[in-house]
């Protein structure tokens, strides 16, 4: 799945995934005219978009349209990451230049230690 999604469309992605319910867009613009203080004609050109790129659905043609996601959160990360590791080749590649561009912390580096040598349990 790699459908383009931009910052700004992954704002509704998100609220979708968070509420995990079909919304109508009155309640997505309400959202995100108080949170981002977009316009009420941004948000609905955000939501066609996403209609458009086939991750968003209308449940029902008449009455007020609720959209939900037809994508989750996992696929969407899912596909992100393997967007990235094709950029650079490789998982050890990418954490070798975060580390040397000073991305992830201290902290950061010894909870993936510590992940690693406990065969993948979190804190």
């Amino acid at each position: 799945m790699n459908k383009n999604i931009t910052g700004a469309e992954l704002e509704i992605m998100q609220i979708l995934w968070r509420e995990e319910r079909a919304l109508t867009l009155a309640e997505l613009r309400d959202e995100l005219t108080r949170s981002k203080l977009w316009n009420k004609s941004t948000v609905q050109t955000l939501v066609l978009r996403l209609r458009d790129k086939g991750v968003i659905a209308p449940l029902d043609k008449y009455g007020p349209a609720e959209y939900e996601a037809l994508v989750t959160e996992d696929e969407y990360l899912l596909a992100e990451e393997r967007a990235v590791l094709e950029k650079f080749g490789s998982g050890k590649r990418l954490a070798i230049a975060m580390v040397r561009n000073g991305h992830l912390s201290d902290s950061d580096i010894d909870e993936l230690r510590s992940f690693f040598t406990t065969g993948g349990e979190t804190k």
